[in-house]
């Protein structure tokens, strides 16, 4: 075998053996329900390649490979009406096992507004320090790959003779702040 074939045999190899390596962000979406008529729909995210199957993803902290969080809930006892919350509003959650989530789903998160809790397998309080408290069930959803990151805006680019252009009107404003300024 001659070693340019070989070069091409192991390449091949390593970028087969890299591809089937790289992760996917996982995305699980759940629904919610509460006694008082809440309503609403949450999705978190997490790289499998870090938190493999059958693991929990969070335990009463919030691990870094918890990615993101998304709660919305509406109606009944939320103040405004209707509420979010992101990672940032939250501080511990209970997330077990991946990738379907079967044995608990809980956060305590608060946006300033609106609050939850987790008490119990599945269930969170809304708001427990008012008078208009609700009990909040979390029903374990689907698993998907998370769709991909949104394109980069592209970067606007000049042409070489309108830089060349850009650089001479340039070089003369400080050509003639200079002879004002001396």
């Amino acid at each position: 075998m001659s070693i340019k074939l070989a070069k091409q045999c192991l390449f091949a190899v390593l970028l087969s053996a890299s591809s089937m390596a790289m992760a996917t962000i996982q995305e699980h979406t759940f629904s919610i329900s509460g006694d008082n008529g809440e309503t609403g729909t949450g999705s978190f995210t997490w790289d499998d390649a870090v938190v493999p199957d059958g693991s929990e993803l969070a335990g009463f902290d919030m691990p870094a490979e918890l990615l993101s969080i998304s709660i919305t809930i509406s109606g009944g006892n939320v103040v405004g009406g209707s509420t979010s919350f992101v990672r940032g509003d939250c501080t511990q959650a209970v997330l077990q096992l991946t990738p379907n989530f079967i044995n608990d789903i809980n956060f305590w998160c608060d946006n300033g507004t609106n609050a939850i809790e987790g008490v119990e397998t599945y269930s969170n309080i809304l708001n427990s320090g008012s008078d208009g408290f609700s009990r909040l069930t979390f029903a374990p959803g689907t698993t998907a790959p998370a769709p991909p990151p949104a394109p980069a805006t592209p970067v606007p680019t000049m042409s070489e003779w309108a830089l060349i252009t850009l650089a001479m009107l340039m070089a003369g404003i400080v050509f003639i702040r200079r002879k004002q300024l001396s």
